[in-house]
């Protein structure tokens, strides 16, 4: 069986293409970028007054002191958005606002608590430096910088500096398109009554939540029953979708016939059966160029291979620098009495310990058919093949889901 870093590499290597779109910035929100943006205009385009003050020149107030103030006949008014059509005449100021454009002429700003108004003029206490108050042109942005490169996620502050700088449309990763495909004759959906036997489709529900907290798009395949035809014919529903996960049917019983469903339909297994605990019997093939994942029926075992397998997939489709639930490790809070021949993915909930050291909590119920336990999980805690029993304390590797509210501690490596 392959370890499960193994099978992601697996599927990272048989991962579809990245789709790119362009899009509006409304649109792209969350996405990242697939192209450098380089500005084609100046932020700001003109001289801008950043107060509510009076435009002058530097020059006339060179002699102004406390003692012997300089008093300047006032001009005009600039609001923002009304420039001063007529270059500022030397010994003159104009009143201005904050985000006025600086006329031609002047070259500072005086705020206006520093001066006092009479009817000779404006009264300057001080020399005002030139430059002072004045955002210069391309102060925050130059024209043809480059001012986001590929692989930047937009957030409102991109989309605040693009819409500021006349860029509406950027190309970004779309996200890609999953189909997901439940497999059981137990199964009912939401709403339905339940049978003798039947439970309700959870993983269905799920899995498109843990799609859409991907930032990904889920396509709903619907639910087939645990017949070879029936399977075959809901995945050749899903030319639309850029990968399809399965849920179900990929164990050793009698009714276990995804695999066998993708066999007819001429698809290459890649792999099948994974050291993983829980979510042993899960599958990955190539069908008609597409990749299908199959995840265990069990609902914590399909969020565990999830989690390992199909999230650092779609973060890869998706541009993202860091793929999959972030690595660190803790000290084990009780001891774990059990081994497996495979590893183990505990179900652990981590917290900073009175020192801010990583602690580990895996003390919920761990198999692979409850669901309540996943709740009050934020991590996984790595058991490796043949370890254990372990006692507490031990440091084991633990991977965080992204709202495990835990400080990491900065490792410094020894001087």
């Amino acid at each position: 069986m392959l370890r499960v870093e193994e099978a992601r590499e697996v599927i990272l290597r048989h991962a579809p293409v990245r789709r790119v779109e362009r899009m509006t910035l409304d649109q792209a929100l969350g996405l990242i970028l697939a192209e450098d943006l380089t500005a084609g205009e100046s932020l700001p385009p003109f001289p801008r007054s950043g107060m509510d003050g009076y435009a002058l020149r530097s020059a006339d107030t060179e002699a102004a002191t406390r003692e012997n103030p300089v008093v300047l006949p006032l001009t005009g008014v600039i609001p923002a958005g009304h420039p001063l059509a007529d270059v500022l005449e030397p010994g003159r100021v104009a009143s201005i606002m904050t985000g006025g454009a600086v006329p031609a002429g002047a070259d500072a700003v005086i705020r206006l608590e520093e001066v006092r108004v009479t009817p000779e003029g404006i009264r300057i206490f001080r020399h005002v430096p030139a430059g002072e108050n004045v955002a210069p042109i391309g102060e925050d942005v130059v024209a043809g910088t480059v001012v986001l490169k590929a692989g930047h996620r937009i957030r409102p502050a991109e989309v605040n500096l693009l819409t500021a700088i006349g860029i509406g449309e950027v190309a970004v990763y779309a996200p890609p398109r999953v189909g997901i495909l439940c497999t059981g004759d137990e199964l009912v959906p939401l709403g339905a009554p339940l049978g003798p036997g039947q439970i309700r489709n959870s993983n269905g529900p799920g899995l498109a939540a843990l799609v859409r907290s991907c930032g990904c798009v889920p396509v709903d395949l619907g639910t087939a029953h645990d017949v070879t035809d029936v399977i075959a014919g809901a995945l050749g529903h899903a030319k639309d979708c850029d990968l399809i996960i399965t849920t179900g049917g990929v164990s050793v019983g009698d009714f276990d016939v995804v695999r066998e469903a993708l066999a007819v339909m001429g698809a290459e297994q890649l792999f099948w059966r994974i050291s993983l605990k829980p979510g042993t019997p899960v599958c990955a093939a190539m069908l008609e160029g597409r990749l299908v994942v199959g995840l265990s029926g069990n609902p914590a075992a399909a969020i565990t291979n999830f989690d390992l397998l199909v999230r650092p997939l779609l973060d890869s489709l998706c541009g993202r620098a860091r793929i999959g639930l972030r690595e660190t490790e803790g000290v084990l809070d009780q001891p774990v009495l059990k081994t497996a021949a495979v590893a183990r993915y505990l179900r652990a909930w981590v917290y900073n310990g009175p020192t801010g050291e990583i602690r580990i909590d895996t003390s919920m119920a761990q198999r692979a058919g409850i669901l309540s336990s996943m709740m009050y999980a934020n991590a996984y805690a790595i058991i490796p093949a043949h370890e254990g029993p372990l006692p507490a304390g031990v440091r084991l590797r633990v991977m965080l889901y992204e709202d495990a509210e835990v400080m990491v501690p900065v490792c410094r490596s020894a001087e």
